[in-house]
């Protein structure tokens, strides 16, 4: 029968029908931030580092709250920096929807980076795994918020609109200074 039906012409294409994203950029919906910054407060100076077109940090400016925001590549609003590789002073909270594949190590580096919290926004699923289990139990991981609705993350180098997501997501906060375990709660 023909091969992987993932893989056309030497690309892997995701269930969505569309393919990778270069640099796994995925535009969050304004919904998502709002029902985040419902529900958490963030007090200081907050960075997204992977800020793509700058959904999060313009969304935190009408929340009244103060976000910089930069992306590996510049994408339209921020400044182009490597995140691993950027000097940063005086940041508070990370709040991002970072690439999934660099997960780990970007909540590990958030962590020494930000003194307050870290917000990121990824699969219910980087519950699942016994790596994950590590590094969940290493970490301040104060909230999980699940959201109620699938959330549809169309690749922000392209035109596909944005509808009905087939995946769980939810943000994971993470607070210097907690330690127990994390409460689970829904957004709308």
């Amino acid at each position: 029968m023909g091969g992987d039906p993932r893989v056309r012409g030497g690309v892997v294409v995701r269930a969505s029908g569309y393919e990778r994203a270069a640099a796994d950029w995925y535009v969050e919906p304004a919904w998502v931030v709002d029902a985040l910054l419902a529900v958490e407060s963030f007090d200081g100076r907050s960075w997204d580092p992977c800020c793509g077109a700058g959904n999060i940090p313009r969304i935190m400016a009408l929340w009244g709250q103060h976000c910089v925001g930069s992306d590996i590549a510049d994408r339209g609003y921020g400044q182009p920096a490597d995140f691993f590789s950027t000097e940063c002073a005086d940041i508070h909270n990370i709040i991002s929807n970072p690439p999934y594949r660099l997960i780990e190590p970007f909540i590990r580096h958030a962590l020494t980076k930000a003194t307050y919290k870290v917000a990121i926004l990824a699969r219910l699923a980087l519950l699942e795994g016994q790596k994950r289990r590590t590094l969940l139990q290493t970490t301040p991981l104060a909230r999980v918020w699940v959201s109620s609705r699938r959330v549809s993350m169309p690749p922000g180098d392209t035109d596909v609109p944005a509808k009905g997501g087939s995946i769980a997501y939810a943000w994971f906060v993470f607070e210097h200074g907690h330690s127990g375990s994390p409460v689970i709660g829904w957004l709308p």
